[in-house]
């Protein structure tokens, strides 16, 4: 039997890593800190919650204002950082990503 390394799974699959710097400059109302749960929503809305893993990561450098930067890794390698705007809960990811309900449109 082989053993699989859980390294290996995540080398393999598309991971958004939300810069937690920006979650916490947002202001209160913005509800950064329940803006990754929201993104997760929004993914699995669109049908790609079990391709994408959401998670927190340092500051990725870019700090827009009102905006959380989003870098999305695939094969285990930076792909592009997406700008998201908190009140739209990661809808902007969709258009980065293969989901199921774009792929058919």
């Amino acid at each position: 039997m082989q053993r699989v390394l859980r390294r290996d799974v995540d080398s393999r699959e598309t991971q958004a890593q939300v810069c937690q710097r920006c979650l916490m400059r947002l202001e209160t109302s913005a509800g950064g800190v329940d803006l990754p749960r929201r993104i997760r929503v929004t993914l699995a809305e669109h049908g790609c919650d079990t391709q994408v893993r959401v998670r927190l990561t340092g500051c990725l450098g870019y700090c827009p204002r009102g905006q959380v930067s989003v870098q999305l890794y695939r094969g285990g390698e930076v792909s592009e950082v997406v700008l998201l705007d908190p009140e739209r809960n990661g809808a902007e990811l969709i258009a980065h990503l293969p989901c199921p309900s774009t792929e058919t449109t």
